[in-house]
């Protein structure tokens, strides 16, 4: 068991798995990418695949399902005095499953750690 796959150049590869069931092979390319790349492999609902004529590889009704939006509200709260820096931290989650995050001590300065939130930023 495992994988066969063509580079960016067309060059196939193959990843094969050993006899221990400690080994896997992790297919990955996104939250939107990997469940296109397994259903275009045949990986999915089966009745899906059968409608779109994909072969059927595994049968898995899992695949492309569940997806959400991860909204993000960020607070950033100015203070004058020096805090101790941190990096993001889970610090709850909400009964409906909602993670908290939290960070501390980032700033302008030449010594603090600059932290980037996609288009948000304490910059």
């Amino acid at each position: 068991m495992g994988v066969i796959f063509k580079d960016e150049n067309g060059k196939q590869h193959k990843a094969i798995l050993g006899n221990d069931r400690q080994n896997e092979v992790i297919v990955s390319s996104g939250a939107i990418g990997t469940p296109q790349m397994l259903l275009l492999s045949g990986i999915g609902p089966k009745a899906e695949l059968e409608k779109l004529k994909i072969p059927v590889v595994l049968d898995n009704r899992f695949v492309g399902k569940g997806m959400v939006d991860n909204p993000m509200n960020t607070i950033f709260v100015p203070l004058k005095k020096p805090v101790k820096q941190s990096l993001i931290e889970t610090v709850g989650i909400t009964n409906r499953g909602v993670y908290i995050e939290a960070s501390s001590g980032f700033g302008q300065s030449g010594d603090s750690i600059h932290c980037h939130h996609g288009m948000l930023s304490a910059e």
